[in-house]
Formats: structure tokens, C-alpha cells, sequence
């Protein structure tokens, strides 16, 4: 099959059928309809770690929906050179727009809710400092963080096989996220802890048409009173995560997963794969 845009060839990949497990993230502008080119951290992990010689085959994506598959040719320098048989049309990403708002954790707590949230299908990634979160970040030491949290993003992608990698936006307060507002057609939802008079199964009930959902997961020690009455106030709706404390990196895999699972495509069949009895 050729693509209709006059691209790569496009290669049929039911689901479940097996990929190399080779898989890399190429810049698009690195990507073309017959060849692509990795160099940097890729192109020493696919040498010097995976020892890959000319002839394997492997996988690349762009991160903005394109999957292809291709064949080692050569090495040009510090540049790895793949000679590309086709595309894939794998659906990989969820239907639902979700954006997750983590609060700064302390440590590398945030790196690992990163890294779930990107295997567990999130879109976008906004990571902000809240009344209790523990640390601040100054303008140098938050743009160093981002671009390390943008690489987590890029790795979990590839772990996942996603086709897409999340946006990871820079650091801002929590207050200022908030009152910068949300669109219309998006479900606001602020996570905590303890009993809740709406928990997560009525949700879907509220809420069935939802496409686009903002997840704001609280800190160490969770969000105060004035942050959940402020987010309240913008159209936010507070949801239970139930009656026991949750760690962060707890908190944040819980709560893009009921996500997935209510609007998304946690718990769904994937198409033309047989349901078991």
C-alpha cells in the first residue's frame, strides 16, 4: 500500500503483530520518505549498547504520529544511517486529549511520574510548584529540569511504542496555571485524597462525552484548602482518590489512569482482536 500523500510505503501491521525491538526517536527533520538519521545518544546506544550492525532491522518514530520501520544500512561518522522499507499504522494513541498538571516533587519522584504518565497515554505534561510542594526551582536550574524531564518523556515513549511524544511545558505556579483558564470543551478534574462526594465511578455518569480532560495531581502533603476552592472557582471538580494517603508518584499513575479508563482507551478491546472467554 503507498501512502495517499505521496510518502513512504505503508506496511500492514495488524494488531499484536511483532515489531523489531530496536525503537528509536528521530527528529522529524531527520526523517525522510526512504531514509532517516540517528546520531547522539541514539546513535551510541544503537552501537556501542545494542550493537547493531548494518542489515538489522529496527524501529523510528517522530514523535508527532509518524511510526517507520527500517533496515540498518551504514555508519557515516557519528551518524547512523537507516534506509526505510515503510510505514506502520499502528493506533497507539489514545482518543482522549489529556493533559497532566504534577505538582514538584522532591528527588527524582517527579522523573518517575513522568515517565508513567507518558507510558499510560498523556498528551501534555505541565509540571508546577504548588503552597506544599517540596523545593523551589530558579530560572536556570527549571530550564536544566525541563529539557531532563523532555528526555524521560522521549525514552517512555519509545518503551511504550507510542507514535506521539508529549509536550512537557516549563515550570510555573500552580495559582497561575490556574487562572490562566481552560477551554470550554475541557473536564478539569484536581485529584485528592480521602472521601469525596464525587468519586470516580460517577464520573463517566457526569461527563460521558468528554474528549479533553486537565489532571492536577497535588504534592507531598496534597493540595491546600485556598488551591482547591481557587481551582474550585475555575471550573475545576474535585475527585477522591480514595481514603488512604498515596505517595505522589502513587497519586499521578492512579489518576491518568482512571482517566484512560473512563474516557480513554484503558479496558477497551483493541480492534480485531478476539475477546476471550
Amino acid at each position: 500500500m503507498t501512502d495517499p500523500k505521496g510518502g513512504a510505503r505503508i506496511l500492514p501491521t495488524p494488531p499484536g503483530s511483532p515489531l523489531p525491538k530496536a525503537r528509536f526517536f528521530v527528529e522529524p527533520e531527520k526523517l525522510s520518505s526512504d531514509r532517516a538519521i540517528l546520531a547522539g545518544s541514539s546513535y551510541h546506544h544503537l552501537k556501542n549498547v545494542l550493537r547493531l550492525r548494518p542489515g538489522a532491522e529496527l524501529v523510528v518514530f517522530d514523535g508527532a504520529g509518524r511510526e517507520s520501520i527500517g533496515v540498518l544500512e551504514t555508519f557515516q561518522g557519528e551518524n547512523a544511517i537507516i534506509r526505510i522499507l515503510g510505514d506502520t499504522e499502528r493506533a497507539t494513541e489514545s482518543s482522549l486529549e489529556l493533559t497532566v498538571v504534577l505538582c514538584l516533587a522532591k528527588g527524582k519522584k517527579t522523573d518517575l511520574c513522568i515517565e508513567k504518565s507518558v507510558e499510560l497515554g498523556v498528551d501534555r505534561i505541565c509540571v508546577v510548584t504548588s503552597e506544599r510542594s517540596v523545593g523551589r526551582l530558579g530560572e536556570a536550574s527549571a530550564i536544566d529540569r525541563v529539557e531532563r524531564w523532555r528526555r524521560v518523556a522521549i525514552a517512555a515513549a519509545e518503551q511504550a511504542r507510542r507514535t506521539e511524544i508529549p509536550v512537557v511545558e516549563r515550570v510555573q505556579r500552580l495559582d497561575a496555571f490556574i487562572e490562566m483558564g481552560k477551554p470550554e470543551d475541557t473536564l478539569g478534574l484536581v485529584f485528592t485524597v480521602g472521601a469525596d462526594p464525587d468519586p470516580p465511578a460517577t464520573l463517566r455518569q457526569r461527563y460521558p462525552s468528554t474528549r479533553k480532560v486537565i489532571a492536577i495531581i497535588g504534592p507531598e502533603g496534597g493540595l491546600t484548602r485556598e488551591e482547591i476552592e481557587v481551582a474550585g472557582r475555575h471550573g475545576y471538580k474535585s475527585v477522591g482518590l480514595g481514603p488512604r494517603v498515596l505517595r505522589t508518584e502513587t497519586a499521578a499513575i492512579v489518576a491518568v489512569a482512571i482517566c484512560q479508563h473512563l474516557w480513554g482507551d484503558l479496558g477497551r478491546k483493541p480492534p480485531n482482536l478476539p475477546v476471550k472467554d
